[in-house]
């Protein structure tokens, strides 16, 4: 079995972890009480998706590993937001 499915995986999760260190970094956030502090949050989401882009670079091409690094970090940034907002929502009662 090759190893690149493993690398696009562990690629996948780390943009997502690396989105996740952002929004939370973020003074809107809503999914935590406090914010994290600006700079290790940005630096620790700097660092996952530099090795997400690692990961996915090496399951398919430098090229595609950046580019989908890129497009799955807007994705989660896009779509983490709304989804606390949901399910904040929903649980308040509203």
């Amino acid at each position: 079995m090759s190893a690149h499915p493993l690398f696009a995986l562990a690629g996948g999760i780390l943009v997502v972890m690396a989105g996740m260190a952002f929004y939370l970094a973020a003074h809107q956030q809503q999914l935590l009480a406090r914010r994290l502090p600006l700079r290790p949050a940005v630096l620790a989401g700097m660092l996952l998706l530099v090795l997400s882009m690692i990961g996915l670079a090496t399951a398919t091409s430098p090229l595609v590993g950046v580019f989908a690094s890129a497009i799955g970090l807007m994705v989660v940034l896009s779509l983490l937001p709304v989804t606390v907002a949901v399910f904040r929502r929903e649980r308040s009662g509203s």
